[in-house]
């Protein structure tokens, strides 16, 4: 190995090997230095024997010594042993696969120049390393060691190459903030689109779609989980149910499946919006798919399922997935973390069908104009603040007409009672200091500044239609 390193040391005339075959006179590769001398032509009276040899130069020697520790002395052992004051060669080398400390340096040069030797190197660990990681090398690093650096730059430049293009071609295809839906599809699998194939697809799916989420440095993160949950921010409780994934609720079923489904979020939805509205949230997991595990990218889709396909390599347990996170969502900018808090049961084991309670249409609610406005225009919840007996008839479940004593319109505005609470006053004053809205949404409708000894009833509801009261179902 040494001596195929000190063939692009220095110009040779030639190098030999003779430390195998024994009686080395103390070195083991000894090579003639190309010395460029000028051209004279010689002169009729100069003898032909005095002019230069073409194969002279300059001798040196290279010693490699196989230890596992060479210090000071023992270097100076090794020059004593191969170098004489009286016929010393042009250049020496000591190569061996150690560290040299200053001390072996120092003793190193000092032999050797008391000896005469005009260039001398100290190949140890450290420069020998350096030497095989050169570009130069590398067919001798791959030879004795079977490692080539420039394979696998080369393989790590594909590589980063690759990954840079899907990157890319995602960005373009779901935009640089990317919204919508794909569809994730096993690189193996050769039964797309027939599910009936796979006995066990419900459980170990070969292509499934998901809703998109963001990008991170590290691939696409996809939302592959929303289920229906419960926190208080106060006692840091909370809970959830696997019962619906709204998330998933959108895939290709068949009749009775995606009848059985909508049957089942409609009674898990409904029991979830019985809750108070600061105490709702979902239970969200998304997973991330990196960007140097996907093969191919069609941006197009096909006729079941219109969307771009992506094809992966599933593993037998995560699927196309690397890492995954979970968190509670209160809305789409506030995220509370599952550490410290503390699993409470809220939700059933079963889910009964929705129903409604008293349908108060002889009693019409008497609400202010802005409120009513915001109803009429889209606004899908209200929160309504009563004083005295106002709102008193009221319960989860009701429901209530809004008079519409302004409007020409002929359709009902129904709304129905999701939560019925009573609170103090100071309560309310005090969560509305930092609520400008609640603030003015209280005192707009009570039409006065509230007391602090007061008591206030606190209604909410969400907007509803004549046609699912006709159903008996809530909102979709």
């Amino acid at each position: 190995m040494i001596r195929q390193l000190a063939y692009d040391f220095r110009s040779w005339k030639s190098i030999e090997s003779t430390g195998r075959g024994g009686a080395d006179d103390g070195f083991d590769v000894r090579a003639f230095e190309e010395v460029k001398t000028p051209v004279i032509p010689l002169e009729d009276d100069v003898d032909a024997e005095d002019a230069p040899h073409p194969m002279e130069g300059n001798l040196w020697m290279i010693q490699c010594k196989r230890e596992k520790e060479v210090g000071p002395k023992k270097v100076a052992t090794i020059i004593s042993d191969g170098v004489t004051a009286q016929a010393p060669p042009y250049g020496y080398i000591l190569a061996a696969p150690v560290h040299f400390s200053k001390a072996a340096h120092d003793r190193f040069r000092e032999e050797l120049r008391s000896r005469g030797v005009m260039e001398f190197y100290l190949w140890g660990a450290g420069e020998l390393e350096d030497m095989l990681f050169q570009p130069k090398n590398d067919h001798i690093l791959f030879a004795f060691f079977g490692i080539s650096l420039v394979s696998k730059r080369r393989s790590r430049t594909a590589s980063v190459r690759s990954v840079v293009l899907v990157k890319n071609k995602l960005m373009r295809v779901l935009g640089e903030n990317p919204t919508g839906c794909i569809l994730v599809r096993d690189l193996d699998d050769e039964n797309y689109p027939f599910e009936d194939n796979y006995p066990d697809f419900d459980t170990n799916p070969r292509w499934k779609t998901y809703k998109v989420d963001s990008f991170d440095p590290l691939g696409l993160i996809v939302t592959v989980a929303r289920h229906y949950a419960f926190l208080d921010g106060d006692s840091r409780e909370w809970d959830y149910t696997r019962a619906v994934n709204e998330d998933q609720h959108f895939l290709h079923y068949r009749n009775t499946q995606e009848q059985q489904l909508q049957e089942q979020r409609l009674a898990v939805k409904g029991f979830w919006e019985l809750l108070p509205r600061a105490n709702r949230a979902n239970w969200v997991r998304r997973e991330r798919i990196r960007f140097d595990k996907i093969a191919y990218i069609d941006d197009k889709g096909d006729v079941e399922f219109e969307m771009p396909h992506l094809y992966v390599p599933y593993e037998p347990k995560r699927g196309p997935f690397s890492e995954y996170y979970e968190c509670l969502e209160i809305n789409e900018h506030t995220q509370v973390s599952l550490k410290d808090l503390t699993r409470k049961k809220i939700f059933p084991n079963k889910f009964a069908a929705p129903s409604f309670g008293k349908i108060h249409d002889d009693q019409r609610l008497a609400i202010d104009e802005v409120t009513r406005s915001m109803l009429q225009n889209g606004r899908q919840e209200v929160t309504l603040y009563g004083v005295g007996a106002q709102y008193s008839h009221l319960e989860p479940t009701d429901v209530a007409v809004v008079d519409e004593q302004k409007t020409r319109s002929t359709e009902k505005l129904l709304i129905k009672i999701t939560s019925v609470k009573t609170v103090k006053a100071d309560i309310l004053l005090k969560q509305s200091k930092d609520n400008l809205t609640m603030q003015h949404d209280m005192e707009r409708q009570i039409g006065r500044t509230l007391k602090a000894s007061e008591k206030v009833r606190v209604v909410e509801a969400v907007i509803i239609y004549q046609w699912q009261i006709d159903q008996n179902r809530p909102l979709i």
